[in-house]
């Protein structure tokens, strides 16, 4: 067979076939402009502050994503109770492979979903609708597409806007809540990179528990609810762990404060090239021109932070040096027991007695429920009587993950805890 293989650190190996219509089609979209250009846009942004090794890209992680897609469908496609799905598996199979694997090209630099924090702070996170957009304006990848089916770029639309006419299996697959291939690649590698095993379950037992209803859902067998119970709670874990670690939240901070005091000095910039200066211009994610977002990499933002560090504005110049340095805000906990309130008024006299202005050295940050879409848009469990129930009733600790207790903190400069007499 006329195979491609890819080192995995999930899988050892991660091998497509040009002789499967689906994998020649991944093959041939991972060569790709728009799909190289992940290789330089970070999978787990400011985790590498913390976590050494967390260094790694959303490229290893698409491909990752859309060989779990194929190990499933081929799982599907072998089970000798869904004859009556067998057509509709094979008809979606290309589209399934297109998306799994292009699904991350809307993400920007600084680190993927923190991008969008700090350059539309007051937009949701849009990197599914920009990267729909560039599946559909990029011409290269178009006639990809268009030369396997003239009709799969609109199915590949319709999956990623859950539309209605699509099988609702296809959605569950690869985006849907609890378990999907896009999760179901990163639990696993982000937590290999960041040297951890809190994000390490048992992918092939809970691939091959998965089915389809009647109704055309994905659903899970009963008989293997552990895996998926594993995965829940590895899931949990790494959020808890890794994703929210406070310093990794205040890092975050410290990229969103750059981004504002730029805009705020722009004529004073010490550097700023085309991307930079449209970026900076734009207000929301739909006013960006695709162009621009070709060009915003980590390597890019890198580079103006280092220019930015020599700034003579003495707030970005500072702001870029901590992040270039690893000199980053500390956290100070806010308890039930505690007066936020106080410890903020406080953490602000001593600001500006020593000159240093709260509005980008005095925040707040906190950890966020990951669960509460997995509760609306849970996939399906198979009982072993028969009954086909949500994930969510299957087992009471689905529920129960999103109802643990959130954690708040206030972000400040080392100086400032220090002064309010605050150890770690």
């Amino acid at each position: 067979m006329n195979t491609r293989s890819f080192a995995d650190i999930v899988h050892d190996s991660i091998t497509f076939s040009e002789d499967i219509p689906s994998q020649r089609l991944i093959l041939s979209l991972i060569d790709t402009r728009w799909f190289q250009r992940l290789r330089d846009i970070s999978q787990t942004a400011n985790t590498r502050l913390v976590f050494m090794f967390s260094e790694h890209s959303r490229f290893g992680h698409c491909v990752g994503a859309a060989y779990l897609a194929e190990m499933v469908l081929s799982r599907l496609l072998q089970a000798p109770d869904l004859a009556a799905h067998i057509s509709s598996i094979i008809l979606f199979r290309n589209a399934i492979a297109a998306v799994s694997l292009l699904h991350d090209l809307g993400h920007l630099a600084p680190g993927s979903h923190m991008a969008f924090k700090a350059w539309f702070p007051k937009e949701k996170d849009s990197h599914e609708e920009l990267g729909l957009r560039i599946i559909e304006e990029d011409p290269e990848i178009q006639e990809i597409l268009q030369w396997v089916d003239p009709s799969l770029p609109e199915l590949v639309r319709k999956i990623i806007l859950g539309d209605p006419s699509i099988p609702p299996w296809c959605y569950h697959l690869t985006a849907g809540g609890g378990w999907n291939v896009d999760r179901g690649n990163w639990l696993s590698v982000d937590s290999v990179m960041a040297g951890v095993h809190y994000g390490l379950y048992n992918v092939s037992a809970l691939v091959d528990s998965l089915t389809l209803t009647p109704a055309g859902e994905l659903a899970l067998r009963e008989n293997r609810l552990d895996a998926m119970l594993h995965f829940a709670v590895s899931r949990h874990a790494m959020y808890r762990q890794l994703y929210q670690h406070r310093t990794l939240l205040a890092a975050d901070i410290l990229n969103q404060m750059i981004v504002k005091r730029a805009r705020a000095i722009r004529p004073r910039l010490p550097f700023i090239d085309g991307p930079m200066a449209n970026i900076l211009e734009c207000r929301t994610p739909k006013e960006l021109d695709l162009d621009t977002v070709f060009h915003l990499r980590e390597s890019w933002w890198r580079y103006h932070i280092a220019r930015w560090a020599t700034a003579e504005d003495a707030i970005l110049s500072d702001l870029c040096n901590r992040l270039l340095h690893r000199r980053l805000f500390k956290t100070v906990a806010i308890t039930d027991g505690d007066d936020g309130d106080e410890i903020e008024g406080r953490a602000k006299e001593v600001m500006n007695k020593e000159g240093w202005d709260p509005a980008y050295y005095l925040h707040t940050v906190r950890t966020t429920d990951v669960h509460s879409r997995d509760t609306r848009d849970s996939l399906m469990v198979i009982k072993d009587s028969g009954e086909i129930v949500p994930l969510t009733k299957a087992d009471p600790l689905f529920p129960a993950l999103g109802k643990t207790a959130l954690k708040k903190w206030l972000v400040m400069p080392e100086e400032v805890k220090s002064e309010l007499g605050r150890k770690r």
